[in-house]
């Protein structure tokens, strides 16, 4: 096996560790790529075990990216949300790091996230995390503890159904596109809040918007203005359901949403172009499933249900 071969065989692990370090899908793909440039320029002979070689090179190139990108982050205009990437049904499972979870790995700084995820979601070793964030191993074996302490003080006790979750994004859709107040209503929790990321490339909400009636007058706001201009795709964003909308067929906007009782409590709405890079390629999204059109007697069976409610 050559060299080529040898790391595109590991292509998608590297890029899981650097995602999930950077929340970044662009600067993911660029680790990736620096990666292997970097794999070639290396004497191999002496190396035992190339794949966590391999993994110690992609580790420590989006660390350090990761502490740049976190004095960044203090002058981002607006809430800052990690990028989103598409995925299909079958590819989910209890593994995956969803949407909102990245979005609490962003609370950490980036030493805390860089351990915890090390450690929690691929299971190296204390001293390889030790050799990747500069701290010997007890330090990083307290790094983690006050990691999974600030995680669990914010996680969800219990994950919604998916069933549940897509048929709440259907009915929000819906009611979105038909500017159903009254059902809108009915879908969110008294006390929702929206968070938009624009990052100033685009109008957006600069402050988290809360509770209901400040969320709707959002909703409708935006959504008739796109209504006439943007089509509307259900997908999966790691790992939650999704609705992806599209202008001339670039990628204006993701929205994803967290559930809480059976109903809406948090809505995530990436609008900065800059993070939608990986639904880029509609056509191609569409061919390999990770985005589908609402179909007719979906549609059709939400119109009933509400005439006869």
């Amino acid at each position: 096996m050559n060299d080529l071969e040898f790391f595109l065989k590991w292509k998608h692990y590297l890029f899981s560790i650097a995602y999930r370090i950077t929340g970044s899908y662009v600067d993911a793909e660029d680790i990736v790529q620096e990666s292997y440039l970097r794999w070639l320029s290396i004497e191999k002979t002496n190396i035992q075990n190339h794949k966590s070689y391999l993994g110690s090179i992609t580790a420590r190139l989006a660390f350090d990216l990761l502490k740049k990108a976190s004095r960044k982050k203090e002058t981002y205009i607006g809430p800052y949300l990690p990028e989103p990437i598409p995925e299909i049904r079958e590819d989910l499972d209890h593994e995956k790091v969803n949407f909102a979870f990245l979005v609490i790995l962003e609370t950490l700084n980036p030493t805390e996230r860089a351990v915890f995820i090390l450690r929690e979601l691929f299971d190296f070793d204390y001293e390889f995390i030790s050799n990747i964030v500069g701290k010997n191993s007890e330090n990083c074996r307290q790094i983690l503890s006050r990691a999974r302490i600030a995680i669990q003080s914010r996680k969800k006790k219990f994950e919604p159904d998916p069933k549940l979750h897509s048929q709440l994004l259907l009915e929000f859709s819906f009611a979105c596109y038909n500017q159903d107040t009254k059902a809108l209503t009915k879908l969110l929790k008294e006390d929702v809040i929206a968070y938009s990321d624009g990052g100033g490339k685009v109008h957006a909400a600069r402050i988290p918007v809360p509770g209901v009636r400040r969320v709707l007058s959002l909703l409708i706001r935006t959504t008739q203005k796109a209504t006439k201009s943007t089509e509307i795709y259900f997908g999966y964003a790691n790992g939650s359901p999704a609705l992806i909308g599209y202008s001339e067929d670039e990628p204006i906007i993701v929205q994803i949403f967290t559930t809480r009782e059976n109903k809406i409590d948090i809505i995530f709405n990436l609008v900065n172009p800059d993070k939608l890079k990986a639904f880029q390629n509609k056509e191609n999204l569409l061919k390999l499933g990770y985005l589908r059109k609402p179909k007719l007697w979906e549609w059709a069976l939400l119109f009933v249900r509400r005439w006869i409610s």
